[in-house]
């Protein structure tokens, strides 16, 4: 039997969102967005489990949020590829009606029906139902993606994305960081020569890059971010708001209601939404709580000005992280000759009023930031057998390195390092004459292991001290670590594990004794569900 054409599986872009996920198609050289839902061209990133045991995804499991919020997963992108016992996980699983619980190989994972699921599993249900609608839409099997993900993205996740697409029936051929998929819809073809800089404001994450343009060559020269930064904490000050204004007419604490919270999410969202583009908003929802067999309705004013109010540091937060990656280059503001929008929450006119402040010059209106990834994301995958059609060098955005004494962090690969590149080391000696030698590689910004993403331990015998380890970085950025064995050359090793050694369990176990104690001595505070709420006045 020949083989296929080359394009009769048609290879698609996926950008795989906090909120809602997108994908595209090239033909005759020009991207399109699949409509995915419903006729829309968004999918909610939503997975719920039904009364009926059975699994809803995206609109239909969105839809069930509200009367089901503890079977419904929402916001997984926050959580795929970490540790149960990070930090960051720790102070998320507050911020969700559903169970975030330890995973068999000690990554976070959810619950639903009684039974442990991983965040790959749940984003690959996600993938599979854009992959089967798409298949549909094009009348094609769909067999090879590029899928994209926020450039501050760690290794464990970029590998645990690459799964979700795998367990979906993709063959994920390139993991994309999600502004260089922005810059790739907005330059490419151009003939552009440009210093530009995206500005990518989704539901969960923020990312900003500073690429160079030269006709279709894309270097991203310096890149950040924060991946706990984004409109659902926007839509939580709202809600904080809410919360706050409801008590002091009701004394009433809805908090500890589900149901009750999920209306208010809903309502948050939709009010900020409705903002973008009318001065004044009313979010009303009746009956929410009684009280005495009365019940109690939400009824509040929102202007825009009051957003502003409530949120402007969030939005200075972004502008912060802005100048320090400028800085990193020694660029500033007046460098830059585009400002690409990327992500919902960018369409909020402080950000874009301030970005004409910063940058002196108004943001690029003519992408589209909730489709520009996904449509660059496919530009890709349909130039990646097409020798120098793009070119892309693209960088790491945080170090990857290795645990040293005291539980600090020493960095073998640094920020801003070009990719696809290597860096050698020598193996330092057991921690105890005899012992094997263990090296725990961590990634993050942070000196020390406690405030870092764990990724793996690898373990030698004791008599290969001295000898040559090399961290490689690939082109999708995934980390491979060599070993020099005599008379064989450099060889690959896997992580012996990726358990949360004892070192860094016990460094966790103090930092969280520490903010308890920081916690009780905050007495007017409270940690509520979305926030913090303060109780002062009640």
């Amino acid at each position: 039997m020949s083989p296929a054409p080359a394009r009769e599986k048609p290879i698609v872009g996926i950008d795989l969102g906090t909120t809602n996920t997108c994908v595209a198609h090239v033909r005759n050289r020009i991207p399109r967005v699949v409509p995915t839902d419903k006729g829309s061209l968004i999918l909610p990133s939503v997975v719920a489990l039904s009364e009926r045991g059975g699994f809803l995804v995206g609109g239909a499991a969105k839809d069930q949020l509200l009367v089901n919020p503890r079977k419904t997963i929402y916001g997984a992108k926050r959580l795929i590829g970490r540790k149960f016992n990070s930090k960051v996980v720790q102070e998320l699983r507050s911020y969700y009606s559903y169970e975030i619980v330890e995973g068999p190989q000690g990554e976070a994972a959810v619950t639903l029906g009684g039974q442990i699921y991983s965040l790959p599993q749940v984003s690959g249900m996600v993938l599979g139902q854009v992959k089967k609608v798409a298949e549909a839409f094009l009348a094609r099997p769909l067999g090879q993606a590029v899928i994209s993900v926020p450039a501050y993205y760690n290794d464990n996740q970029r590998n645990a994305v690459k799964e979700a697409g795998r367990l979906a029936g993709f063959e994920v051929k390139r993991i994309v960081n999600e502004p260089t998929a922005a810059a790739l819809a907005y330059g490419f073809n151009r003939g552009l020569d440009q210093k530009i800089l995206v500005y990518d404001l989704g539901g969960g994450t923020f990312d900003v890059s500073v690429l160079q343009l030269s006709g279709n060559v894309f270097e991203v020269l310096a890149t950040g971010g924060d991946t706990f930064l984004g409109g659902v904490d926007f839509d939580n000050r709202i809600i904080d708001w809410v919360l706050e204004d409801f008590w002091r007419a009701n004394k009433v604490d809805l908090a500890g209601s589900p149901i009750a919270m999920q209306r208010i999410k809903n309502g948050a969202e939709a009010a900020k939404i409705d903002l973008t583009l009318i001065p004044n908003v009313l979010i009303e929802l009746p009956y929410v709580e009684e009280k005495r067999g009365k019940p109690l309705d939400v009824r509040v004013a929102l202007s825009r000005a009051q957003l502003d109010a409530l949120t402007a540091d969030l939005v200075e937060r972004t502008f912060e992280i802005c100048d320090r990656v400028l800085g990193e280059k020694n660029l500033g503001p007046g460098d830059i000759d585009e400002v690409i929008l990327v992500g919902g929450q960018s369409r909020m006119p402080l950000v874009q009023e301030r970005i004409r402040e910063h940058f002196g010059k108004p943001p690029r209106k003519g992408v589209h930031p909730d489709e520009c990834v996904a449509l660059g994301a496919a530009l890709l995958g349909d130039s990646l057998d097409e020798i120098d059609s793009v070119t892309l060098v693209d960088v790491l955005s945080m170090p990857i390195g290795i645990a040293t004494h005291g539980n600090h962090f020493r960095r073998i690969l640094d920020k801003n390092q070009p990719i696809p590149s290597v860096k050698s080391f020598r193996l330092p000696p057991p921690r105890e004459p005899g012992q094997s030698i263990e090296i725990d590689i961590f990634q993050g910004d942070s000196d020390l292991i406690v405030d870092d993403e764990f990724l793996g331990s690898l373990r030698f015998p004791a008599g290969a001290t001295g000898r040559r380890i090399d961290f490689r970085l690939d082109e999708e950025c995934l980390l491979r670590v060599s070993f020099e064995e005599p008379g064989q050359g450099m060889r690959q090793v896997n992580f012996a594990t990726r358990d949360t050694p004892d070192a860094l369990r016990r460094a966790l176990e103090q930092d969280h004794r520490l903010r308890e104690r920081e916690e009780a001595a905050r007495p007017g505070e409270r940690r509520g569900l979305f926030g913090w709420f303060r109780r002062s006045e009640r």
